[in-house]
C-alpha cells in the first residue's frame, strides 16, 4: 500500500513508523508508516518509506483514528478555562472528538429569562459557573473557538433549551406562534453551526412535548439536513409514559416505534441515544426493540443507535419520576397526596421492573448535607438516615432540588449476566459512546475513564463479539457519518491527524465498582491535529489542539 508522492523524499512534521494501520473503515488492518504535515494525514506508505522531523515508533502497536464520543455531556465544561484538567480522563482513553448537547440540553440558545432555567436543568452537568456572554448558538460556538479546546467539539442544539427560551418550563403544548418560534430557533442554530437537534423526552421540559410539537421540529431539522438524536420516553418494558399501562406492546418497544414513526414522517436522520434495557424484567424485550430498528432501516429510514459498554449509567435523580411530578416539582415533592400516589407507583414499578433501591447509587448530592452519602446505594442511604427506602430517595430529590446525580445498575444486564448488553454492542448499527457526566464533584461513572478501551479489550479481543477493525469503525467513522462530521473518523490523506496508538494485546478498562476512576491500560499515545497530547496515560493538554467543528 502506498499513498506517498512518487519518489517522495519530503520530510514530514511527524512520522508514525512501523505501526499497524486500522483506518476506521472496517477494512482489514495493514502495516504502514504514516506521515503528518500541517496537522493532517499527508501520506501512508510501506514501513521505512517516509522521513520525518520527528518520529513516533509504533512497532507492535495499532494506529487508529481518534475515538469519537457520539453521546457526550461536556458542553458545560468546554467553556471553562481549566477544562483540560476535567476532561483529561477522556483523552487518556483515546477520545479526540466529542459530540455534545445531548438529551435535550445545550448551553445555547438562551435569553435573559431562560438562563436561570437552563442553569437549573444543567446543574448536574456543570463543574463551575458560566457567565453566559452568548445568546445564540453561533455566539456560543464562537466563544468555544476563541477559548481554545482540549478536544474537537461538535454541538447539537437541545430541544429542552429551545423550549425554555420560547415557553419556559411549562407543561402545556406550544401555541402555533410558539411552535413557529421553536422551529425558527432550531433552524437558526443549525445554520450557525450545530449539527442537529437533541431531545430528552424523560427530562423536564422535554418530557412535556407531544408528538405534534416534535414532528414540526423534525421537519425543520430534516429540511436543514441535520440529525435528530433522542433520549426516548421509555427504556423499560412498563413506565408512567403510556396507558393502559399493562396492555399492548412493552413501553420501550412503543417508544422506539413512535420515534421511528416520527423520523419516517419527517424524513429526518435519527440516532437513538444510549439504547439500554433498564431493570431485570425489561431485558427480554431486547430482540423486539432491535428488530424494530432493523425493520425501520429496511423501510428506508435513516436510523441507528449508540450504547456504552457497561451495565451502569448516570442520570439525574428526577429521571425516575413521572411527568406529573416534574410539572411544578418543588411543590409536588412536598405534597403528601402526591407522595402517597408516588409511593404506590414506585412500589409497583420496583416489582414490575426488577429494579431495587440497592441498584441505585448516589454519585453527587448537590447539597452539603448529602456529601457524606455520595457513593452509597439507596438501600444503605435509607439505613444511614433511618428512613424507608422510598422516603430516602424522595429526601435526596427534595434536598438537592432534583439536581442530584445517580448511577443506575441493571442497564442491559448486571455484572454476572450481560447478554442484553452484548446483543446491543454486537449489533452493526451500534456506535460506542460514554454518555458520561464527568465533573470534579462527587463520584464518577466508569465510562469517563474506560469506555473505549473496554470495547476494544473485553468485548472485541477477549469475548470476540466483533473484530478489532469493526470495533474501531464503530468508534470512529460510524459516529462521524451519523452526525455529519467531516475530516475525522478515518485515516486517509487529507483527514485531520487525530489518532490513537494502542497496544491491542494489553488495551483494557481497569475500572471497578470500588475504583471507577482507574486509568486504562494500553493507550500509548493520543494525537489531536497532529500533535501528541497524551502519552502512556499522561495528558499534557498544552497547547490545546482541539478544533471547533461546525456544520
Amino acid at each position: 500500500m502506498s499513498h506517498a508522492p512518487r519518489g517522495a523524499q519530503m520530510e514530514f512534521d511527524l512520522v508514525i513508523s512501523r505501526g499497524t494501520i486500522v483506518d476506521g473503515s472496517g477494512q482489514p488492518r495493514c502495516p504502514a508508516d504514516l506521515g503528518i504535515q500541517d496537522g493532517r494525514v499527508a501520506a501512508l506508505a510501506g514501513p521505512g518509506a517516509l522521513r520525518g522531523g520527528r518520529t513516533l515508533d509504533a512497532g507492535g502497536l495499532v494506529v487508529a483514528p481518534g475515538f469519537i464520543d457520539i453521546h457526550s455531556h461536556t458542553d458545560w465544561l468546554l467553556p471553562l478555562p481549566d477544562h483540560e484538567e476535567i476532561l483529561a480522563p477522556m483523552v487518556a482513553q483515546g477520545i479526540t472528538t466529542v459530540v455534545a448537547g445531548n438529551c435535550g440540553f445545550s448551553p445555547a440558545p438562551v435569553t435573559e429569562a431562560s438562563i436561570p432555567l437552563v442553569e437549573h436543568a444543567a446543574e448536574m452537568l456543570k463543574d463551575g459557573a458560566l457567565s453566559y456572554p452568548w445568546r445564540s448558538m453561533g455566539e456560543f460556538l464562537d466563544a468555544l473557538a476563541g477559548g481554545g479546546l482540549l478536544v474537537n467539539a461538535a454541538l447539537l442544539v437541545g430541544h429542552g433549551t429551545l423550549r425554555q427560551a420560547v415557553m419556559g418550563n411549562g407543561a402545556a403544548a406550544p401555541s402555533p406562534r410558539q411552535t413557529a418560534e421553536l422551529c425558527a430557533g432550531a433552524r437558526a442554530a443549525l445554520r450557525e453551526g450545530a449539527f442537529g437537534l437533541s431531545a430528552g423526552l424523560a427530562y423536564a421540559p422535554g418530557v412535556f412535548a407531544r408528538n405534534e410539537e416534535l414532528l414540526a421540529l423534525l421537519r425543520t431539522v430534516a429540511d436543514e439536513g441535520g440529525v435528530f438524536t433522542v433520549h426516548g420516553r421509555a427504556y423499560t418494558w412498563v413506565s408512567p409514559f403510556y396507558t393502559p399501562m399493562l396492555l399492548g406492546p412493552p413501553h420501550n418497544v412503543r417508544s422506539v416505534r413512535e420515534l421511528l414513526g416520527l423520523a419516517e414522517a419527517s424524513r429526518v436522520k435519527i440516532q437513538l441515544s444510549h439504547q439500554i434495557f433498564i431493570g431485570r424484567r425489561t431485558w427480554p424485550t431486547r430482540a423486539r426493540v432491535l428488530r424494530e430498528i432493523e425493520r425501520a432501516v429496511e423501510r428506508g429510514i435513516d436510523a441507528a443507535f449508540d450504547a456504552f459498554p457497561y451495565t451502569v449509567g448516570n442520570t439525574t435523580v428526577n429521571a425516575l419520576f413521572p411527568a406529573w411530578v416534574l410539572d411544578d416539582f418543588r411543590a409536588r415533592i412536598n405534597d403528601p397526596v402526591v407522595l402517597r400516589r408516588l409511593r404506590r407507583e414506585f412500589a409497583m414499578f420496583r416489582l414490575l421492573l426488577g429494579l431495587d433501591y440497592a441498584d441505585i447509587r448516589l454519585l453527587w448530592g448537590a447539597a452539603p448535607e448529602l456529601v457524606e452519602l455520595e457513593g452509597l446505594d439507596f438501600r444503605t442511604i435509607a439505613e444511614r438516615l433511618g428512613m424507608r427506602d422510598f422516603d430516602a430517595y424522595v429526601h435526596v430529590a427534595r434536598v438537592s432540588d432534583g439536581k442530584a446525580r445517580i448511577l443506575l445498575d441493571t442497564y442491559s444486564g448486571v455484572e454476572e449476566h450481560e447478554a442484553p448488553l452484548r446483543a446491543v454492542l454486537s449489533h452493526p448499527l451500534c456506535a460506542f459512546e460514554t454518555d458520561a457526566i464527568l465533573t470534579r464533584r462527587g463520584r464518577h461513572n466508569p465510562a469517563s475513564f474506560g469506555a473505549f478501551p473496554r470495547a476494544l479489550g473485553r468485548y472485541s479481543r477477549d469475548l470476540g463479539l466483533f473484530r478489532l477493525e469493526e470495533a474501531v469503525r464503530r468508534m470512529t467513522s460510524l459516529p462521524a457519518e451519523r452526525i455529519g462530521l467531516r475530516g475525522v473518523g478515518r485515516i486517509a490523506p487529507g483527514h485531520w491527524a487525530d489518532l490513537v496508538v494502542f497496544d491491542p494485546v494489553t488495551v483494557a478498562d481497569n475500572t471497578t465498582p470500588r475504583r471507577a476512576d482507574a486509568p486504562p491500560s494500553g493507550i500509548r499515545a493520543v494525537l489531536i491535529t497532529g500533535d501528541v497530547v497524551a502519552k502512556d496515560g499522561v495528558v499534557t493538554g498544552k497547547p490545546r489542539r482541539g478544533r471547533l467543528l461546525r456544520r
